[in-house]
C-alpha cells in the first residue's frame, strides 16, 4: 500500500502565495493528490511490466490488480493498493506450457524465468540430480488448473505411496513486483510528482 498525502505547509503556501480561500485550496490539493496517485500507479505497473517476465506482456496485469482510494477535500490523502493472490510460476515465461499426460512427449527440461532481462533456467529440486525424478513438470489438477510442479524429496503421495508428493512452484506476486518497483524507482520522485501536480492544479484553478 502506497500513501500519498500533503502537509499543512502546502496548504498554507497556496493560500499565502495565491490568496485562495481554504475551500478552493482543498480542491487544488485533492486534484493534485489524486493525479499523483494515478502517476504512481502507472509508473509501478509500467516498471513491473518491463522488469518481470509474466507470460502476458505489458503493464495491464499489474494495473488491473491495483486500485486507488481517492483523496477528498476533507481527507487530503490517497492510497494506491495492489491486491492479488500467490503467483503461479506457470504464469511466467516458460519454454513449454503444455500439459503432457504421463509425461509422454514432454521436453527434457521445463525452463522458466522471472526477469525479462534473464535467460530461461532449468527447473529442478536438486540441480544436477540423475534421471527425471526431481525435474519440474506441468501438472493438471482435478480442478483443471495448470501449474508448474515438482516432487518433494522424501515424501509420499497419499493415493500412491510409491510416488513422492508434489507441490506447485510460485514466483514473485504482482503486488510484490510493484512494491519492489516502487521502492527502487518511484518512491524517490513522489514528492516531486506531487509538487508538480500542485503547480498544475493551482494554475488550472486560477484561470
Amino acid at each position: 500500500m502506497i500513501h500519498v498525502l500533503v502537509n499543512m505547509d502546502d496548504l498554507t503556501r497556496i493560500e499565502r502565495d495565491f490568496g485562495m480561500r481554504r475551500d478552493k485550496t482543498n480542491l487544488v490539493l485533492r486534484a493534485a493528490i489524486n493525479n499523483t496517485a494515478k502517476d504512481v500507479k502507472h509508473k509501478m505497473a509500467k516498471g513491473a511490466g518491463q522488469r518481470y517476465a509474466l507470460n502476458t506482456r505489458g503493464m495491464e496485469p499489474y494495473k488491473s490488480i491495483t486500485k486507488i482510494t481517492k483523496a477528498t477535500t476533507k481527507t487530503l490523502e490517497a492510497f494506491v493498493i495492489a491486491k492479488d493472490g500467490p503467483q503461479d510460476l506457470y504464469e511466467y515465461k516458460l519454454n513449454d506450457r503444455t500439459y503432457y499426460p504421463g509425461s509422454k512427449g514432454a521436453p527434457r527440461w521445463i525452463k522458466a524465468k522471472q526477469m525479462r532481462s534473464g535467460s530461461l533456467k532449468n527447473l529442478a529440486v536438486i540441480q544436477g540430480a540423475a534421471g527425471d525424478k526431481h525435474k519440474a513438470f506441468v501438472v493438471k489438477y482435478h480442478s483443471g488448473h495448470l501449474a508448474i510442479a515438482e516432487r518433494i524429496p522424501g515424501t509420499h503421495m497419499k493415493g500412491n505411496p510409491e510416488k513422492e508428493a508434489i507441490r506447485s512452484l510460485y514466483a514473485t506476486s504482482k503486488p510484490k513486483a510493484e512494491e519492489i518497483i516502487y521502492d527502487r524507482e518511484v518512491a524517490v520522485g513522489v514528492q516531486d510528482l506531487l509538487q508538480r501536480n500542485i503547480q498544475i492544479q493551482t494554475q488550472r484553478f486560477l484561470k
